[in-house]
């Protein structure tokens, strides 16, 4: 057992790198295996274990007025209800941004503390991560709804409806959009409750981002939504009540002030006839005029009265067209929660990479490490020989094998597991957290059964390879396994067939092409590995290359407005909002505008679209169709998310959960969100109702900022959708997965050199005696280079072509499953991809060329050439 010791430790000392490079090979293939089957569940867990904590609110509903104890007896009513908590949120201004103000949350949604307290007092305020302020720090913050404005910051929170790191909504302040959020005392709001939180007992045990979950919110939903659109009718009818009795009010207003009118008229008739009888008598006179400053006083009074009458009626109309704009709505998670859908996104994103990458990663891996580990049993051939000879039994012998094979696996699964379980789901997770999510530390779910498939495939590629090799070999007696091996018989290729061709070739590139080609296993482990690993790189960049333009695409080709303006069409300052629209704008065009959305059981969350109306969107929106008004032309990966062709129908439902069926007239390119498209005509078709223009699609002159502060400002702005604020958040988000793919592009070129090297140095280990033969023969050092390396560049070309093709098919695939539900990837790949691709693998191939030229040139030609009889 010494010697055999001994003789294991100096294989282990002369084929260090040989082992190396099947460590590592089958370290890099756990290494993607288990890091990206590990990202998804561990990006999940880490916002379930926030949720839980928090208690994220299943439910929020939310209205334009207040909750009154009626409202909240109803809400409670809901079936299958755990808790409901109520309070209250405005929108307000810090700094020209719009920030989310809320109550102190009680039991439900609650807030993290990072640092500090929450408020206690009406001065004091805890603020979201997302604003860059500092515990001491006193902020001002503009609105009517808050008794006191201006506030010191006593703590910073982390709070899951508010994910977001850029954009946490829109809102009718600043400049459209919620950049921050923060928590104040109830007591300092003059609002009312006007939002209300609600957890189901049918979802307590289902874990948010699974079918089973969606299914079970989403029928509370429904039901929720049955009230809220009840509590909505009941609001609106009571509104109308109430001015209809004011307007009656008035009326009889109106009528006592006419005839009070009539009472001072007539009176000063009588006292103008009065004045003319009594013209001899001063004193009369001097009654009568102060009788007539009197009248001329109760006139002024009646006339200010009639002005206000007029302004109170006028009021009252104005209030009795807005009606509809009181609303009582209700959301799920991915409608209040914001950041929830597109980070589950992500977390999915992860796991359609895992189906694909690992398999390529393992595939070559395998293949190699199969390869070598039997190169090494040939080689040891004569050895094995010898200890049979000296009388060590089988398993005696093969135990060297068994050991380096099961160590290499072992090795190369504990480095590969660790960094799958540690390193890439973290670094995923760090890119996601700090690129577009506040989120806190991640949590690391250890999946067992995922370590030991690794293990287990590891073992198959060494241990198997290394056994069954060995087993084959000692099957011959002792004397044979210490003789050569005898060489393979030869067989004539395809092109010595050929004679025509094969004629004309030079006596070089004739033993290249045997070479290349009858040696069957060699030739395949090289075109594989090289077909593999260039189709991964091809597919990295590729991903990258479609992800990085999709920005550019959708906001300078297909949407070239710079905002959507929407605004209250009943509202009195209308004409001074259209004014500031035609002033600041270059080109507007006035179209009706609504988000609604869709549910698909083959979706977890539902979808929301956009809605566009009006008669033609060819300055600012490029269609690929014509409108009808026979049907709606949707975004083609709208009609892909819910398998719609044209003719077929989408069920949408609007803000109170009311359905309407949409007719596919036609399909439009469109790169980022669910669009629908549709003329007046349809609309009133579709929705029962006159066609109102509520938007504009804006071409600024100026800063678009500036002009949606300033739009916002007038009392007729809803909101302002600003296009470079949601092109920055798809390429945030956009962003985080292209440097997940360059992780991904690292490793596959860190795998194309372990396999061109492995191949390229056991087709040299193999030929060393050719090698030497040659050598001794007068080939110069670069000819006996070129003698392997002509061989390797051609299998390497080959390889490069079935790769690109390989590498097309991948990435379309890929392309279909990893973006997001609402963006389409730009297909195919591009001329720039497959050059570069092609040049990695290239130049690996000359690095790899250079090393072996090392190699070759200390070749002992004396050693290689004995015999062995």
């Amino acid at each position: 057992m010494k010697t055999m010791k001994k003789n294991i430790r100096r294989t282990f000392q002369r084929s260090w790198a040989r082992f190396l490079s099947v460590t590592l090979l089958i370290m890099l293939a756990i290494f993607v295996f288990v890091g990206l089957f590990s990202a998804g569940p561990d990006m999940r867990q880490t916002v379930i274990d926030r949720f839980k904590q928090e208690n994220l609110a299943d439910i929020q509903v939310e209205t334009t007025t207040s909750f009154s104890n009626s409202d909240k007896k109803r809400l409670e009513q809901v079936a299958n209800l755990k808790e409901i908590t109520y309070g209250k949120q405005i929108d307000a201004v810090l700094s020209g941004k719009g920030i989310r103000v809320i109550s102190t949350p009680k039991t439900i949604s609650k807030a993290k503390l990072v640092q500090g307290r929450l408020p206690q007092t009406n001065n004091e305020i805890a603020i979201g991560e997302q604003l860059n302020q500092k515990i001491g720090d006193t902020i001002s913050i503009t609105s009517d709804d808050l008794k006191v404005k201006k506030l010191t910051v006593v703590g910073i929170v982390r709070s899951s409806e508010f994910m977001s790191r850029t954009s946490l909504g829109q809102t009718n302040v600043g400049d459209g959009t919620l950049s921050y959020f923060a928590i104040v005392p109830s007591s300092n709001m003059t609002v009312s409750d006007n939002l209300a939180r609600l957890t189901f007992t049918n979802t307590q045990n289902l874990s948010a981002y699974t079918q089973e979950y969606s299914n079970a919110a989403y029928a509370d939903l429904e039901k929720v939504q049955k009230i809220t659109r009840q509590l909505t009718q009941a609001k609106q009818d009571k509104s109308l009540t109430d001015i209809t009795a004011a307007e009656e009010k008035l009326v009889s207003s109106e009528k006592t002030l006419a005839q009070q009118e009539e009472t001072v008229k007539t009176a000063q008739e009588q006292l103008q006839a009065a004045k003319q009888a009594a013209a001899a008598s001063p004193e009369l006179q001097a009654q009568l005029a102060d009788q007539e400053s009197r009248l001329s006083k109760q006139a002024a009074q009646l006339s200010q009265a009639k002005t206000e009458l007029v302004e109170a009626k006028s009021d009252l109309a104005q209030k009795k067209k807005q009606v509809s704009l009181i609303q009582v709505s209700a959301q799920e998670r991915s409608d209040f929660a914001h950041g929830y859908s597109d980070y589950g996104s992500s977390a999915t994103r992860m796991d359609a990479l895992a189906l694909v990458l690992p398999v390529i990663f393992f595939a070559i891996s395998l293949m190699v490490s199969f390869t070598t580990m039997r190169r090494m049993v040939a080689e040891k051939r004569t050895e094995m020989g010898t200890l049979r000879a000296l009388g060590f039994y089988k398993k005696e012998v093969m135990g060297e094998f068994t050991l380096y094979s099961t160590l290499s696996a072992l090795v190369g699964t504990v480095g590969g597991s660790l960094l799958g379980i540690y390193f890439l789901p973290n670094r995923i997770y760090s890119i996601f957290a700090d690129g577009s999510y506040q989120l806190g530390k991640m949590t690391i779910v250890y999946n067992i059964p995922l370590l030991l498939i690794s293990l287990g495939l590891a073992l198959m590629s060494t241990l198997l390879a290394a056994y069954l090799a060995a087993k084959k070999e000692l099957k011959e007696k002792p004397a044979d396994l210490m003789l050569p091996k005898p060489p393979a018989v030869t067989n004539t290729i395809l092109l010595e067939r050929i004679p025509l061709i094969w004629k004309h070739l030079s006596f070089s590139n004739k033993v290249t092409l045997r070479n290349a080609f009858r040696y069957k296993s060699r030739m395949f482990m090289t075109i594989f590995g090289v077909m593999g690993s260039i189709s991964l790189l091809i597919l990295g960049i590729g991903i990258r290359d479609s992800l990085i333009e999709l920005p550019h695409r959708q906001y300078e080709t297909i949407s070239t407005y710079d905002m959507i303006a929407v605004y209250n069409p009943d509202s009195k300052s209308l004409s001074s909002y259209q004014n500031l629209v035609k002033t600041h704008s270059s080109s507007q065009t006035s179209i009706r505008y609504e988000t609604v959305s869709a549910k698909s059981d083959e979706l977890l969350d539902s979808q929301s679209i956009q809605l566009f109306v009006g008669k033609d969107f060819k300055n600012d929106i490029q269609l690929d169709h014509r409108l009808t008004n026979d049907g709606a032309i949707l975004s083609k990966k709208l009609t892909q998310a819910f398998n719609l062709e044209q003719g077929d129908y989408l069920t949408i439902k609007d803000s109170q959960g009311k359905s309407y069926h949409i007719k596919v007239s036609s399909i439009t390119s469109n790169y980022v969100g669910h669009m629908i498209y549709m003329t007046p005509t349809y609309y009133q078709k579709v929705f029962g109702t006159a066609y109102q223009s509520n938007a504009y699609l804006l071409k600024t002159k100026e800063n678009a900022e500036t002009l949606a502060k300033k739009l916002n400002q007038n009392d007729a702005s809803l909101t302002v959708v600003q296009s470079k604020v949601i092109r920055q958040t798809v390429s945030d988000f956009l962003g985080g997965l292209t440097n997940i793919i360059l992780i991904i592009v690292f490793v596959s070129i860190l795998l194309v050199y372990i396999v061109l090297y492995t191949l390229t140095s056991i087709n040299v280990a193999e030929r060393e005696k050719e090698l030497a033969t040659i050598k001794v023969l007068g080939f110069y050092q670069k000819e006996t280079l070129l003698y392997v390396f002509k061989e390797t560049f051609l299998l390497t070309a080959i390889g490069i072509l079935l790769g690109i093709g390989l590498g097309y098919f991948l990435h379309k695939y890929v392309m279909t499953v990893i973006p997001p539900e609402h963006i389409f990837s730009i297909p195919g790949i591009t001329w720039t991809n497959i050059l570069i691709s092609t040049v990695a693998v290239i130049l690996f191939s000359f690095i790899v060329m250079a090393i072996m030229n090392r190699h070759i040139k200390r070749i002992d030609m004396l050693e290689a050439l004995k015999s062995v009889d």
